[in-house]
């Protein structure tokens, strides 16, 4: 996901605190499926703002909170919406999840932490995948059709697919004929 295009569609509409883009993922429960924290979003901030694609509309004096920097899009940087756009659906399609490396060199592992992670991991799909599906519901907010009822139906296919990955992998380990080791690979392809 390209933050910098979240936040320059925000602010081709509205002009924003880097926290309000925060509140706005949140509030269409699009924070869980991005994973952004404050630092990566003051971090695409002054990078857009390096950029030339944003520029501070106001600064706003409160006695009871800390100044706050609002922002505004340039011409520059609704030119940027476009090139960030199409940047997003060149990336590979390959992109692989985190576990993967971590299962090419899965016989360094002790095989009960290795299960016990696993399992930790399962539950915490398991968990996110109820919640997609409760999100999934609520028709109020994800409306058919919409946008969001997409982003949640793909996340949620996303997630049955890394829950059926991690129930196959647990099983394959248990049973003992999970083959992690890929020495001969590396050896071979390190010998050309």
């Amino acid at each position: 996901m390209s933050l910098k295009l979240v936040i320059l569609g925000v602010l081709d509409y509205q002009n924003v605190h880097p926290y309000d883009v925060k509140r706005f993922l949140k509030h269409y429960d699009w924070d869980y499926l991005f994973q952004i924290n404050d630092a990566k979003i003051y971090y695409a901030f002054d990078s857009l703002l390096k950029n030339d694609c944003i520029s501070v509309a106001e600064i706003v004096e409160n006695e009871k909170a800390p100044t706050k920097t609002v922002y505004a899009i340039t011409e520059k940087g609704r030119a940027q919406i476009e090139k960030e756009l199409y940047k997003l659906f060149k990336k590979d399609i390959l992109a692989y999840k985190t576990i993967y490396p971590a299962l090419l060199f899965a016989d360094y592992a002790d095989t009960y932490k290795l299960l016990f992670y696993l399992n930790e991991r399962k539950n915490a799909v398991s968990h996110e995948l109820e919640s997609s599906f409760e999100r999934a519901r609520d028709k109020k907010t994800n409306p058919e059709n919409s946008a969001t009822a997409l982003i949640i139906q793909n996340a949620t296919e996303h997630l049955q697919a890394d829950l059926h990955l991690l129930n196959d992998l647990i099983s394959r380990i248990e049973s003992g004929i999970f083959c992690g080791n890929i020495q001969d690979e590396v050896a071979s392809f390190f010998k050309k």
